[in-house]
């Protein structure tokens, strides 16, 4: 048997693979949001439309975590992750050379699809690969550096997007995640027993996997806890806070990368912090979940009450707040791991991930029929983001009304044991 201590080095190895594939699939999923006024002028739509690029993809996203998850038990995260990043890969160069909305579409609908294979295939390595005490550190520090594909679409790929146009910098995209693929095939293998050369467990039927998942109390409180905390986070990142900051609020482009880049630096800051506190406190999950809810919430309230345009420096506390959101709404996952048999965790990771996602479709939609519904020539100013940011509401109160409901009476049936 190979002992623990290279085994433990190959572990990290292939953590470190999988948590670069993952940023650059955060990078392709991002970047459209750094693109999107850009894409209002290259494909001349209005706020509905160009809020249907986001619903598009985050649907997608949240359709295919299920059968992603299926997969995922099934294939196992090595073939999943060269998919993931190959659809994606398709997904940029068929966005680059788009010039109508429907190609465009068809385009996020790719990236959709493969970017709902990426995380829950890392998250599914590290609970094959780690200690069971180690797992919520280095699934934090993987969600977390994994954001950093933010500073990849608000830096770089913004400066290619400015100074050499939409084609090229789609291109890149893909040219970055193919890159992903080859490390992927060459470093990852998905248990230590291929190390050992015992060949791995047999993967469970489908429907035996879907009933660990669905009947598991645990895995809805973190559908509803990664709602809370991701849904006014994406809804920024990918889609509405570029305009919000520009548009509305009248930042330069440089400042708009300095608020987004600051925004992923302080996610891989507080992730590890939130991991360990997950570890160490794991009865308390759902408590850091609120927590991070309500500051979210006080955030926004302050930030959307204001009258006045407000500076980049005012603008930091409101995506300091959608750091701690981000990086928080990683505990879902592993309410989710500790609630199923290890056969069914890719699938219980993949519903964890549909109620972040689903909540923030829900409030990218809303927002874009606000706006439309206030400027409909699409000449939308401060009053009318404000207006239309304050629909993130309804998400939000759904979502914490599905974590109220199930772990109270997770609680109840703790202490009735």
């Amino acid at each position: 048997m190979t002992a623990p201590v290279p085994r433990l080095g190959h572990a990290h190895l292939i953590w470190a693979v999988g948590v670069l594939a993952y940023l650059c699939a955060v990078s392709g999923r991002a970047a459209f949001g750094v693109a999107s006024v850009e894409a209002s002028r290259r494909f001349g739509v209005d706020g509905t439309v160009l809020s249907l690029f986001g619903v598009v993809q985050l649907g997608t996203y949240a359709v295919a975590q299920i059968p992603a998850g299926l997969l995922l038990d099934r294939l196992g995260p090595r073939r999943m992750l060269v998919i993931g990043a190959v659809t994606m890969a398709l997904g940029q160069v068929l966005l680059a050379a788009a010039t109508v909305v429907p190609v465009a579409l068809l385009a996020r609908m790719l990236t959709g699809v493969g970017d709902a294979a990426t995380l829950i295939s890392v998250v599914r390595l590290i609970a094959a690969w780690f200690p069971t005490a180690q797992v919520p550190l280095f699934t934090q520090l993987a969600t977390m550096i994994g954001q950093l594909g933010q500073v990849v679409a608000a830096v770089p790929f913004l400066a290619l997007l400015v100074s050499r146009g939409w084609t090229a910098a789609w291109a890149g995209l893909a040219g970055l995640l193919l890159v992903s693929v080859l490390l992927v095939i060459a470093a990852i293998r998905d248990e230590p027993t291929a190390l050992d050369g015992a060949p791995p467990p047999p993967p469970a039927h489908p429907i035996q996997v879907l009933r660990d998942v669905l009947g598991s109390r645990a895995a809805w409180s973190g559908v509803f806890l990664h709602a809370l905390t991701l849904a006014t986070a994406n809804s920024f990142l990918f889609l509405w806070g570029v305009p919000f900051l520009t548009l509305g609020h009248g930042l330069a482009e440089g400042e708009v990368s300095a608020l987004l880049t600051l925004n992923a630096l302080v996610m891989v800051g507080v992730g590890p912090f939130i991991g360990l506190l997950t570890g160490r406190f794991p009865a308390h999950r759902a408590r850091l979940g609120w927590i991070a809810g309500g500051i979210l919430l006080i955030g926004w309230t302050l930030t959307l009450a204001a009258p006045a345009p407000l500076s980049a420096l005012q603008l930091v506390p409101l995506l300091l707040a959608l750091s701690l959101g981000s990086a928080t709404c990683a505990v879902g996952f592993d309410l989710a791991r500790t609630g199923v048999p290890r056969r069914a965790i890719g699938t219980a990771t993949g519903m964890v991930n549909i109620g972040g996602y689903a909540a923030s479709l829900l409030a990218v939609l809303l927002i874009g029929m606000v706006l439309d519904l206030r400027a409909p020539d699409g000449a939308a100013d401060l009053a009318d983001y404000r207006v239309a940011l304050t629909a993130m509401a309804l998400p939000m109160a759904l979502a914490a009304l599905g974590l109220l409901l199930t772990t109270r009476r997770w609680s109840i049936d703790r202490a009735s044991t």
